[in-house]
């Protein structure tokens, strides 16, 4: 039987709760079993497979931890190093989750390049010790952006730096769909089958366009007089059979 740990201080178990329950569905998929426990003031999680299982259950483990140290760390990080109050919140925000999708299919392998799987892991100690070139380049994103926050004051100048780091970003989804309905934004696409979500407000709407990076949006429904419309046209490409109406 296989047998693997990792572990993280108490302080920071939300890096590995934000992803345990898509980790755990996914090594039950693979045949393996997980339990997690605080103790001593970390949380330990285990993962336990039947020998025949052990290259899927790594590979699921591996997947897992890059995922945590490009969103929930990164973002953990960034959120601290961009000191940059006289952006507008919502430019703030659409600045710092587009920054964590930047260029993370370079920072993937760099993790992975980094990352040895053996019985057990420390994920804050991987962090601290083996990825001193990751945290160097979230350091040098960070100071670039503030040095030049005061042009990015101008929503035309945020808008082409967005639209710069946005060509940077893998698309999880070539095509998606937006439609504008009474008070929500239904979001329609196909990636492994068709799906279709609901967004209640702008802000999550510009977060989660920036997390999928799509290639091609078509825009429905009643965008007249929205300041989304301007930020959305501004950083993506939408088709030009968008049909804009009341």
């Amino acid at each position: 039987m296989y047998q693997f740990n990792m572990s993280i201080d108490s302080g920071k178990a939300h890096w590995f709760e934000n992803a345990e329950k898509i980790f755990g569905r996914k090594v039950k998929a693979c045949g393996g079993i997980t339990a997690s426990k605080e103790s001593d003031g970390r949380l330990n999680v285990s993962v336990a497979c039947e020998n025949e299982n052990k290259q899927k259950i790594i590979a699921v483990i591996r997947e897992c931890i890059a995922e945590i140290f490009l969103t929930t760390v990164k973002l953990d990080y960034l959120t601290t190093a961009l000191n940059m109050p006289l952006l507008k919140y919502d430019a703030y925000k659409m600045l710092l989750h587009t920054l964590v999708a930047f260029d993370r299919d370079t920072e993937r392998e760099m993790i992975r390049d980094a990352l040895d799987i053996g019985d057990n892991l420390a994920l804050d100690g991987f962090f601290n010790f083996r990825l001193a070139d990751l945290r160097k380049r979230w350091d040098d994103i960070a100071e670039l952006a503030v040095s030049n926050s005061v042009y990015l004051r101008s929503d035309d100048t945020l808008n082409e730096l967005l639209k710069f780091l946005m060509s940077a970003i893998s698309p999880k989804v070539r095509k998606l769909e937006i439609v504008k309905r009474n008070g929500y934004y239904s979001v329609k696409g196909n990636s492994d089958g068709e799906f279709e979500y609901r967004i209640c407000s702008p802000e999550q709407l510009m977060v989660y366009l920036i997390n999928i990076a799509p290639l091609e949006l078509t825009l429905r429904g009643s965008f007249e007089n929205d300041e989304i419309f301007d930020r959305i046209t501004g950083i993506f490409d939408v088709s030009a059979d968008s049909q804009i109406s009341t």
